[in-house]
């Protein structure tokens, strides 16, 4: 369905193990980590990433604040908010600070389909422009 490297990002490692199971019933290349500071680093030594998938209520860097700093340097990456919070976030705010797209917890199948079928439909369109 989705070949790339996606890397997620949640402060809660029960989500994360969840979350990867379910990516990688779908085939998918997934990296975890629990803090907007980790994935920072990662991204600054490994450039393998298209996609990141991030909670935005984490302690020290939300994830407003860590995907505009990341679309900043990163462009072209596609991030998208993963919350059992969006409706604390306006309809602009997620626009604003870049995300691709957002998805409501808890996480169901259906949900990870249509998230993994928005990221290859929006990688198709980067690789159409190029």
């Amino acid at each position: 369905m989705y070949d790339g490297k996606i890397l997620l990002i949640d402060d809660q490692r029960s989500h994360l193990r969840t979350l990867k199971s379910m990516f990688k019933r779908y085939g998918c290349q997934v990296v975890t980590v629990d803090s907007a500071e980790e994935a920072e680093l990662i991204l600054e030594w490994n450039s393998g990433f298209d996609v990141l998938i991030t909670d935005l209520k984490m302690p020290w860097v939300n994830g407003i604040d860590f995907c505009t700093k990341t679309k900043k340097k990163y462009p072209n990456i596609q991030i998208y908010a993963l919350s059992g919070y969006l409706e604390q976030y306006g309809p602009n705010a997620l626009d604003e600070a870049g995300f691709d797209g957002a998805y409501q917890k808890p996480v169901c199948f259906e949900m990870i389909e249509d998230m993994l079928n928005a990221i290859k439909k929006s990688a198709s369109e980067i690789d159409d422009d190029s």
